[in-house]
């Protein structure tokens, strides 16, 4: 059973159809709230079906090549990740900014760098619809002190899907517009020891800093990679990249940004 439907509706449908024994494709987010996230990961336990999370993004082959560069230390110690989706897209009314396109984010996020998030730090805009947030930014920390920044506007002449990764010893940029799609890595270097002590320049000199554009086929829409990666789970049994279990943690990080954000803008 696949469930499209507005993500109010997640919860009920996927549970009905999981207690009819049907293997699930869900759209993102699982559910609204935790509680809900882990009943629908319950039950499709006890059915023994298949509950997939349309995370599609984790089935790009470009986010699979900085998955493979970061785990392979390619950057170094990991600092810093931020993330942008902006543009003048799908103004929703049933759902604001943070629970429609954060998903996308925070997926990437805990797909790159899979550790515990320690703390959230949000803060949203209603400019359009009074209660709805369509500009939010939030600060994330993770667990061994990575930090991580998402901004996400409705409300933006250009249109921006990007990802930063900042290490020690390099930094790269993922552009995920399908028509721009493209992996950059940067090589820089930085006299850290330049100018240490008392008396020495105020600044940390940068020695080095270049660009090499990273030659990685993009191979099928991530969409239909998403759908083989579902049909092959269905007949092996094994666990989806983006099954339900491991998707409760961007559904925890949704619920814990939305009860802490602060607020502004004066729509209305």
């Amino acid at each position: 059973v696949l469930v499209a439907t507005p993500p109010s509706r997640h919860h009920a449908m996927t549970l009905k159809a999981l207690h009819a024994g049907r293997h699930i494709w869900v759209e993102k987010p699982l559910a609204l709230s935790a509680v809900h996230g882990r009943e629908l990961v319950d039950a499709a336990r006890a059915a023994n079906r298949i509950l997939f999370v349309d995370e599609t993004f984790l089935y790009d082959p470009l986010v699979r090549e900085m998955k493979r560069l970061i785990d392979e230390g390619a950057l170094g110690e990991v600092y810093h990740l931020s993330f942008e989706r902006l543009g003048m897209g799908r103004i929703r009314r049933d759902s604001n900014v943070w629970w429609n396109s954060a998903p996308h984010d925070l997926s990437i996020l805990f797909h790159l760098v899979p550790r515990p998030m320690v703390c959230v730090r949000p803060h949203q805009h209603a400019y359009l619809q009074p209660g709805i947030a369509d500009m939010a930014i939030c600060d994330l920390e993770l667990e061994g002190g990575v930090s991580a920044h998402v901004y996400l506007s409705w409300l933006r002449p250009e249109k921006r899907a990007k990802v930063v990764g900042v290490g020690r010893e390099r930094m790269l940029v993922f552009e995920g517009r399908f028509e721009k799609r493209s992996v950059t890595l940067y090589d820089y270097t930085i006299d850290r020891q330049a100018g240490a002590g008392s008396g020495g320049a105020p600044i940390i000199p940068i020695t080095g800093f270049t660009a090499h554009r990273l030659e990685v086929p993009a191979g099928a829409e991530p969409l239909f990679l998403a759908a083989e990666h579902f049909v092959e789970s269905v007949r092996t049994g094994t666990e989806p990249l983006t099954s339900g279990a491991r998707s409760l943690r961007v559904v925890e990080a949704l619920e814990a940004a939305d009860r802490g954000a602060t607020s502004g803008g004066r729509a209305g």
